[in-house]
């Protein structure tokens, strides 16, 4: 017979937060580069530029 595996131990809510709190910062920084690429498209076509 295999053995199985234990299931890992749930993660503390201190590990819980820290990941949550991750994932919104990556998240974030996704934003926030989408919105700079975006005004700098904006600029370019006020400008004349594009």
């Amino acid at each position: 017979m295999t053995e199985i595996d234990p299931e890992p131990a749930p993660a503390s809510d201190e590990e819980r937060r820290a990941r949550a709190r991750k994932r919104l910062d990556d998240a974030g920084a996704h934003v926030t580069a989408e919105a700079r690429t975006e005004s700098r498209e904006q600029v370019r076509e006020l400008m004349g530029w594009s």
